[in-house]
């Protein structure tokens, strides 16, 4: 078999995928064309082009841009739905997604509404698909933190399908400090914390996610690399970071791939994980970034097992689920052997 149908096929698991970045380009076409005819692009591929983005500041434009195409509940079930059908597809076993009910209030959504009906495609795409979900709710820094409270209440009765907060949006503008209170009340309500830090802003960003809102998980962390002593801290307690290769070089944050510092943190013996994070917004996909890695980076594919392993045990799913997906992957890669 061929490495790229090894990677391909191979069961794969999604830490940091934020589900209003994954959506189908043929779902927003369609929502463009219903909501702003006049402006709907011609093809899916001029489309796409819409998402070439200059840096981060401009990723975050268009972020607020599409986000205008989301109106109904009925729109965020049928994206939700859509994407877990694909992420499926692409043998993603299970996926731990951020969605953010709350960046929506412009197009007239309410947040208690929108969760709703993503738990509803969540849960719809799961029975269909056989895909796992779990939804992780980003309070997002751009909304500030005197509402937080406010936007943790909003998602304190669905404990079920959410599993945990997470922070994204602009560090380096929103720091963490002002989210230890509403991160602190997540933890006692049961809630695991993740949070994006040192995508776009230096090491401290890190540490404060690690010291201040006590993150189990770093989204991104890349800017780790600047820091040995923070870079120790991370090996030693196994903080596993959320690597996103393709979306660091889109937002600019990152030169190129050879420059990336995923390869320096694997060979300190860091917890690395690979995701995707935006996929349709970066036209990439999990395959995709592991097919980087193995053909731009030297990472093998005994490697590229460990990663996916890795990516295991830092979610979120009891030791029964680990085990059972761990044993699907064990008995994939025998197969290729």
């Amino acid at each position: 078999m061929k490495n790229a149908d090894i990677l391909s096929r191979m069961p794969k698991i999604e830490l940091h995928l934020h589900l209003e970045g994954a959506f189908t380009l043929e779902f927003l076409l369609a929502q463009i064309q219903a909501i702003d005819p006049h402006q709907a692009p011609g093809s899916l591929a001029e489309l796409q082009q819409r998402f070439i983005l200059r840096d981060f500041d401009h990723f975050i434009e268009t972020w607020i841009w599409k986000n205008r195409f989301f109106r109904s509940a009925q729109d965020f079930e049928r994206s939700v739905y859509q994407t877990l059908a694909n992420l499926s597809r692409q043998n993603i076993v299970h996926v731990e997604a951020f969605f953010s009910p709350w960046d929506f209030a412009a197009s007239g959504a309410a947040a208690p509404e929108i969760i709703k009906a993503t738990i509803a495609g969540k849960l719809a795409a799961e029975r269909d698909f056989g895909i796992s979900c779990f939804l992780i709710a980003d309070l997002n820094r751009d909304l500030g933190h005197e509402t937080a409270g406010e936007r943790l209440n909003d998602v304190m009765p669905h404990r079920e399908n959410i599993v945990a907060i997470g922070l994204g949006g602009s560090e380096a503008r929103y720091p963490a400090a002002p989210f230890a209170g509403v991160f602190e009340a997540a933890r006692q309500a049961g809630f695991h914390c993740v949070a994006h830090a040192g995508e776009a802003a230096g090491p401290d960003s890190i540490r404060a996610a690690l010291d201040l809102l006590h993150a189990e998980r770093i989204g991104h962390g890349i800017t780790a690399i600047r820091d040995p002593e923070l870079m120790e801290e991370l090996r030693r307690r196994q903080i596993p970071l959320e690597i996103c290769p393709t979306s660091n070089i889109m937002t600019r944050v990152v030169e190129d791939y050879e420059h990336h510092p995923v390869r320096p943190f694997w060979q300190q013996g860091l917890l690395v994980t690979i995701h995707s994070d935006d996929p349709t917004m970066f036209n990439s996909t999990i395959t995709n970034e592991y097919q980087i890695l193995h053909d731009r980076l030297g990472f093998e594919l005994s490697d590229i097992r460990q990663l996916t392993l890795n990516a295991v045990h830092a979610s979120f799913l009891c030791s029964e689920e680990k085990k059972r997906i761990i044993q699907s992957i064990d008995r994939f890669w025998q197969s290729v052997s």
